[in-house]
């Protein structure tokens, strides 16, 4: 297992006030990404499908994100978008206010964006990396405990398939560090993944200080190694 963002480089998976559903505003982040060492970041704002299915009021115009610059450390800030696979076809939100961006998160949430038979979640997964291989830059959270996704995911075949198209993986800080990790597919994941991201998915200042931190302890504590 090959970890992308070892400790003290970089997180790839953050959400602001400024577009989604985090506290903290970008220029906060940022600011606090310094204070831990961090190298470089990306903030992966929800899709607009997520963004209106929360009813979250929008706040800025995501294309501000073009002429915004670091004016606080040297920390290099990346914009991505984190994806939500929406059906079991080919469907997949890839935008926020219309605007694609380079790097993206491909993920699955609970909160109404993927409605269709949860029996079929492992093909969703693959039918939206087989329609979009060369913009996925992680698969999000795969691991997250949730019934019906913990019920029907198969977290082998979902790995193989990653592998096969040189696709990383996610260990997620903020679900292990909150007990919402399915550690049984967690450990499948780890031992079959040929590339890893650790990211904190933070939404608070304080899972951005502690998520990665505690990630990274428990594979240590589970007798986990990488290269």
């Amino acid at each position: 297992m090959k970890i992308l963002n070892p400790w003290n480089t970089w997180d790839f998976h953050m959400h602001s006030i400024n577009f989604s559903d985090g506290l903290n505003t970008i220029d906060e982040l940022v600011v606090h990404a310094g204070k831990i060492w961090l190298k470089k970041i990306a903030i992966t704002d929800h899709s607009q499908t997520a963004i209106d299915l929360s009813w979250l009021r929008k706040k800025n115009i995501r294309s501000v994100c073009s002429s915004w610059r670091n004016i606080h450390n040297d920390v290099e800030v990346i914009f991505w978008v984190e994806w939500d696979i929406i059906d079991d076809i080919w469907g997949a939100c890839l935008h926020i206010q219309k605007i694609e961006w380079n790097f993206t998160l491909l993920s699955l949430h609970p909160y109404g964006t993927y409605s269709w038979d949860s029996k079929n979640i492992t093909e969703a997964y693959i039918r939206a990396i087989q329609s979009n291989p060369w913009k996925i830059d992680c698969i999000a959270h795969p691991c997250m405990k949730m019934p019906w996704l913990s019920e029907h995911l198969d977290i082998q075949k979902l790995v193989t398939f990653c592998n096969e198209n040189k696709i990383p993986l996610e260990l997620n800080g903020k679900n292990l560090l909150h007990g919402r990790t399915d550690i049984e597919k967690l450990k499948i994941m780890l031992n079959k993944a040929n590339e890893i991201y650790v990211n904190s998915d933070a939404h608070t200042l304080y899972e951005l200080y502690e998520a990665r931190k505690f990630a990274f302890d428990w594979l240590k504590e589970n007798g986990y190694s990488w290269e």
